[in-house]
């Protein structure tokens, strides 16, 4: 199984008043880790962007462990939950000071240039392959 390790520093710009990593930035971190995930799986974000191909997000669940704070840096561990020919979701895990202090899960759907659900395992197998392998 692909897991992917992103590390992304802490930017003082993203904490609240309290010093706290605003809530709304680790939708941000995972959209980073997630085309870092891609990248390594052999699928980029600009090899989608060539073929038309779009991954959007249709579903976004967090669960926060305790707060990360400035100044430092996370660690988000990127994997494939499941996937079928149309949907994939995948797992990140927020890593800050040794512990995992966040969990999340996207869920997308495959569309085309017409941004219309398509079946990846019959458009672009070699690409489903890929994705395949990433979840084994």
């Amino acid at each position: 199984m692909l897991i992917n390790e992103t590390t992304i520093d802490v930017r003082y710009p993203d904490c609240d008043r309290m010093g706290i990593v605003h809530h709304s930035i680790y939708a941000v971190w995972y959209e980073i880790a997630r085309m870092a995930f891609f990248a390594d799986m052999g699928f980029s974000f600009s090899d989608m962007d060539k073929l038309g191909i779009n991954p959007p997000m249709v579903d976004l669940h967090m669960q926060y462990r305790s707060p990360v704070t400035y100044p430092g840096q996370v660690t988000i561990k990127t994997s494939i939950v499941s996937y079928a020919s149309k949907k994939l979701e995948l797992k990140y895990e927020t890593w800050y000071n040794g512990a995992m202090v966040a969990e999340a899960t996207t869920f997308h759907i495959w569309t085309g240039p017409d941004m219309k659900s398509f079946n990846m395992e019959e458009k672009l197998p070699e690409v489903y392959a890929k994705i395949k392998a990433a979840a084994e």
